[in-house]
């Protein structure tokens, strides 16, 4: 009896245990991308294409709150290497950029909206977009991400 009553007791506080503790949902974007395609469009045309365009590689990282990226690109003979980070929001589907570091200053201190969708392994981000996700198709950048694993 006092065996049972134990099981009973023991089994009842894991069952709280569970259901006790909350887990925060999943943050689809937590991890290591890498970009796989990327267009530019200013007044209807198309300015430039990854990797068409312009070679390279370029891998995004998040954290919980943080975002950073490397990258090394060559267009015609010139290379650059780019970088960047700081912190985000995502609410929904709409996600805010704080720039904190950027190897073009003048990208410091600058927020960028994007809208913000992930399916399995890939990732898109479509720049810029108005506060209700809105983009202007016709002066906007899109870029695409597979994650590393």
């Amino acid at each position: 009896m006092l065996m049972k009553k134990s099981a009973v007791i023991i089994g009842t506080l894991f069952l709280l245990l569970l259901t006790g503790c909350k887990q925060e949902p999943a943050n689809p974007i937590e991890g290591a991308w890498n970009l796989i395609y990327a267009k530019k469009i200013v007044n209807d045309s198309v300015v430039s294409e990854y990797p068409r365009t312009f070679q390279g590689s370029d891998i995004k990282m998040w954290t919980k709150k943080n975002w950073s990226f490397v990258a090394r690109y060559t267009q015609d003979t010139v290379t650059r290497d780019n970088y960047g980070g700081g912190t985000y929001t995502l609410n929904g589907n709409i996600y805010m950029e704080n720039i904190v570091f950027h190897a073009d200053k003048n990208y410091v201190g600058r927020k960028l909206r994007m809208l913000m969708t992930v399916k399995n392994d890939t990732l898109i981000q479509i720049l810029p977009v108005d506060e209700e996700g809105v983009i202007n198709k016709s002066d906007c950048t899109v870029e695409r991400y597979t994650r590393l694993k």
